[in-house]
């Protein structure tokens, strides 16, 4: 059961990147380590202003791209439980 409370409170104490991170920390398949990955980024802030995991896609606006991928990639990451070992 979703907890309303606890949803208002982490909703108004994080900004939508920090919720995308905590998503991306938790991720680990193949060579991709997502606590190493949001680590790195945090030590190297310098090189980005921000940053978002998802492929742009071709689409006829004004800068030829669009990103409506970024809800199919959120809902993977939120629905990803990863397989046992053996």
């Amino acid at each position: 059961m979703l907890d309303l409370a606890k949803i208002k409170l982490i909703a108004q104490s994080y900004s939508p990147q920090e919720l995308f991170a905590a998503l991306v920390w938790q991720r680990r398949f193949n060579e991709f380590d997502g606590e190493e990955v949001i680590t790195d980024l945090a030590k190297n802030s310098s090189l980005w202003a921000s940053f978002m995991f998802t492929k742009p896609i071709f689409a006829p606006d004004e800068n030829g791209l669009s990103f409506s991928g970024v809800i199919d990639t959120l809902l993977a990451m939120a629905n990803y439980r990863p397989m046992p070992e053996n």
